[in-house]
Order: structure tokens, then sequence, then C-alpha cells
């Protein structure tokens, strides 16, 4: 089993990738890790409705945009995490890891000019979780789970109009895993040396 020592020593091998130009906007989602029964288990949150969020209802890490208070983009992490969730990631129980691998935002329909920087987190202890209007709910899967081939399925969705069918985990929720969120977890499961590549898990597939 992945142990949070594993997590740790494995995710602080290398920087994170930087995506971001000029004039770009940038957010910050948080990676908590915690021990399980199963080995290393990893935080989501479900989104809440809204029609005017483009990942509305979609699973997901607590998180949102950089504000001009923020100190760093893992301020932002953790400040959107207490907000959304209760949680302080700068009590003694919690140790930072660092800044994994940005992303470039792509909602529902297009691309945005706006990178995402994951953060990540270990905790050691069980907190209790306050989610606030934003989340619908909160929950923790082991890593075990998100590299399970009988979880894996698919998810039909559009890009910029056009019909796709995109690489979905199944977590026993309401939706499944899938989305940006889904190849921030597959980049996360390369790093940890569970996945040879990250492209041949997250390529979505064209429907006709």
């Amino acid at each position: 089993m992945l142990s949070l020592d594993d997590v740790a020593t494995l995710l602080r091998e290398r920087p994170g990738r930087i995506v971001g130009g000029t004039d770009w906007r940038y957010a910050a989602v948080a990676t908590v890790f915690r021990a399980g029964d199963e080995g290393a288990e990893l935080l989501f949150i479900r989104r809440a409705e809204h029609p005017r969020d483009p990942w509305s209802g979609q699973l997901g890490f607590p998180g949102g945009r950089a504000e001009p208070e923020d100190m760093s983009l893992a301020h932002t992490a953790a400040r959107e995490t207490s907000e959304e969730l209760g949680l302080d990631l700068w009590s003694p129980g919690a140790t930072e890891i660092g800044a994994l691998d940005q992303l470039q935002a792509r909602a529902r329909r297009a691309i945005k000019p706006m990178a995402i920087q994951p953060h990540a987190w270990t905790l050691h202890s069980a907190p209790i979780l306050a989610p606030n209007e934003e989340v619908a709910e909160a929950f923790w899967a082991p890593v075990a789970h998100l590299v399970d081939p009988h979880r894996r399925t698919w998810y039909d969705a559009a890009r910029t109009d056009a019909p796709y069918r995109f690489p979905a985990i199944d977590l026993g929720q309401q939706v499944p895993l899938w989305g940006l969120t889904h190849h921030m977890v597959h980049e996360v499961l390369h790093r940890l040396g569970l996945i040879d590549d990250v492209a041949s898990h997250t390529t979505p597939r064209a429907r006709v």
C-alpha cells in the first residue's frame, strides 16, 4: 500500500510544470492526502449546482481563483480549502508537500487563458469537514481506487459544441470523476509511479 511518506517523497522528486502565459489568470487547488485502511486517500469535493459555474456539479479538488491578497498559489489553495471545507492546511496536523504540475483550464465548451496550480499536502489526523454552500459534499477516495481498471468508465459531454466521450473513474458518487480534475489526478498518479503515461488515460474520443 502507498503510505503518506511514499506520497510526499515521490511528489517532491521534481518541480511542478509551469504552463501560464502573459496576462493569464491563475487558480489553485489543494490535493490533500491522508492515511486510510487501503493506504493513502485523496480528498475530493462535488461542486454544488450553479448556472454560472462552468464546472457545476462536477467532482474536483477544493480550490478557486487567486485573489490579490494571496501571497502565493499555495495560499490560494489553502484559503479556498478553508472557505469551502473548514479545513486549515496550515495547522500542525498538516504537512505541505509543494506545487505539482499546472494545467490550462478547460471548461465544458472552451479552453481558457487560465493556469490551475495543484498544491499538495498530507494530513496526519482525520479532520471534521464542514462544506459551505459551494460544495455539495466532500469525500475521501483511496488512491488504489483511482488506478483500479474496474472503475474506468466514460462520460459523454461536449467540447466546443462537438460531442465527445471523456475517460472517467467511477468513485461511487452521483457523477464520475472526469474532465480537468481527472487529468490532474492522472498527473499525480504518474508522479507516484502508478501509471506509465498520462495521455493514454486522459485522451477523449469524438462521438459520431
